[in-house]
């Protein structure tokens, strides 16, 4: 393999990163911007007991989905690449990968190796923001409740 192809490799590997970054953040925001005009209405329709639970069990599921699209686009990266026989062997190495969890099971060839913590670092940040939104979220939903009359 020559420098020319190694460069543009880890090149696309940090475009892709760069890439989730942005997506990531467009959820967040989409979101957020969606819960503020939902949040006061969902109580209110729906009461305490239901709204609130109900807006955070979909905070939840939506990441949830985010972070599942976030991990295949990484397979897919790593699949075309034809570093993995399978597209589910390429998914569960960046499963694994993006969660820190890192089982070792599965691995990188030489040269190749040095992207695994790249996609660890960036599913590190991603998971992190995911964690802080949800905790505006749910502190949101009780700020909501707080102001009911």
């Amino acid at each position: 393999m020559n420098r020319s192809n190694i460069k543009s490799v880890y090149g696309t590997a940090v475009l892709l990163a760069t890439g989730l970054f942005i997506f990531h953040t467009w959820i967040l925001f989409e979101t957020a911007l969606g819960l503020s005009y939902l949040s006061p209405f969902a109580i209110n329709l729906m009461g305490v007991h239901f709204g609130g639970p109900i807006l955070i069990l979909s905070t939840f599921l939506l990441l949830f989905i985010v972070h599942l699209c976030e991990a295949a686009a990484w397979a897919v990266f790593f699949h075309k690449l034809q570093h993995f026989e399978s597209f589910a062997e390429a998914m569960y190495f960046c499963g694994t990968s993006l969660t820190a969890l890192g089982y070792g099971d599965l691995t990188l060839r030489h040269p190749w190796r040095n992207l695994g913590p790249i996609m660890a670092t960036n599913g590190i940040l991603l998971f992190g923001c995911s964690t802080a939104f949800l905790f505006l979220v749910i502190q949101r939903v009780w700020m909501t409740i707080d102001h009911l009359p």
